[in-house]
């Protein structure tokens, strides 16, 4: 289990991976003729990392056997608990799981090695940028880490940029939906193609039960005042009644040998979930130094639309409904490497800034599992 840190694990991956993907561009082959790339070992990540956290990284670096020098940088804007954390050197062995993850991504991906040993030799001036964007504005992308490249030497030349989605455990959300109202559920699994209108009446029928309906949208002076009404369990239950209604909804489409158009609107609801419909390798960090990748792209748009899914709900406690894929002949698979995403129910009851006011607040979470890496 790893060590309980202030930091988020998520943030600090960004940082190394970025670090990591930075070493890669700057440590080449010897000679043009050499057909890998010399490995990257932590402590040339260590180096990067270093002025990452003093006053950012840029690199000078020579194409091999020519005069030409390339540029690579590197930004970061990560919370600022993460950049705490890592400024002080004694931490990063505390997190050395994530480091020895990155290494291990830049050192085995082709693609990525292919890049960096072609703009090595190509005697052109290149600026190489890479990007920690976690708290960015990321409007129509979502990448954690970029990779940009561009040279004033042919400032027309459309290189192949590369956006990387990085996920860990606990950090596997691509997409939320907040706050009471039918409204929320129409969203969440509208957007997936699925209407859940037909059970509306049935929700707000069930709401209209309970013996008081202010104590839904009330403040109150804490947390523990505001869960002694039962106000947030009742509105589970009343979650439930949608959350059940959309799990038939869903095997109707999905749970079929043939393409449906509810698979199309499921992976096309995915892919966009994952990557706004911009190329993106999903990167996902396993344990113990270990990752799996997955391109959200045109392939496995197709890949998912011509599954078969089988959709299951929990059976008390915060509804939850489980993806898992099918064998073609309609008999069901178990387990973490099937299960594909989740479409999770959370009550929550928020505070504002002051923490003076408290309210419940439900979130509708969409979070990959560990499937959608090996279908």
């Amino acid at each position: 289990m790893a060590e309980k840190i202030p930091a988020n694990r998520g943030d600090l991956f960004e940082v190394f991976f970025a670090a990591a993907v930075a070493a890669r561009f700057v440590k080449r082959a010897k000679t043009k003729s050499a057909k890998t790339l010399p490995t990257v070992s932590g402590s040339d990540v260590d180096i990067v990392l270093t002025e990452m956290m003093k006053s950012g990284y840029i690199k000078k670096v020579n194409d091999v056997g020519s005069a030409v020098i390339d540029t690579v940088s590197v930004s970061v804007s990560v919370p600022k608990k993460a950049q705490d954390f890592l400024s002080n050197r004694v931490n990063w062995v505390k997190v050395s799981d994530l480091r020895n993850g990155a290494i291990a991504f830049v050192n085995s991906h082709s693609r990525l090695n292919a890049q960096a040993r072609g703009l090595s030799i190509n005697a052109r001036e290149d600026f190489i940028r890479v990007t920690a964007a976690g708290t960015e504005d990321q409007k129509g992308t979502k990448a954690d880490v970029k990779i940009e490249v561009n040279s004033p030497t042919n400032p027309d030349k459309k290189f192949r940029n590369i956006d990387y989605s990085l996920k860990v455990d606990g950090g596997e959300q691509f997409h939320q939906v907040s706050g009471q109202g039918f409204d929320k559920f129409l969203n969440i699994f509208g957007e997936m193609g699925l209407d859940v209108s037909p059970i509306a009446d049935d929700y707000q029928n069930f709401i209209d039960e309970f013996f008081d309906k202010e104590i839904f949208t009330k403040k109150y002076t804490s947390r523990d005042d505001a869960k002694v009404t039962g106000g947030g369990e009742y509105l589970k239950k009343a979650a439930r009644l949608v959350y059940t209604y959309a799990t038939k909804k869903l095997n109707d489409g999905l749970d079929k040998i043939d393409k449906t158009d509810t698979k199309v609107k499921f992976a096309d609801y995915i892919i966009y979930g994952l990557s706004r419909d911009i190329n993106t390798e999903l990167v996902k960090f396993t344990g113990n130094g270990k990752v799996k990748t997955r391109l959200a792209n045109r392939e496995f748009r197709d890949i998912l639309a011509n599954s078969r899914f089988n959709a299951r709900i929990n059976a008390s406690g915060d509804p939850k409904i489980e993806i898992y894929k099918s064998n073609v002949d309609g008999s069901k698979l178990s387990g973490n490497t099937n299960l594909i995403i989740q479409i999770r129910y959370k009550m929550e009851v928020s505070s504002n800034p002051q923490k003076t006011q408290y309210k419940f607040y439900p979130r509708n979470y969409l979070e990959a599992q560990p499937g959608m890496f090996l279908i």
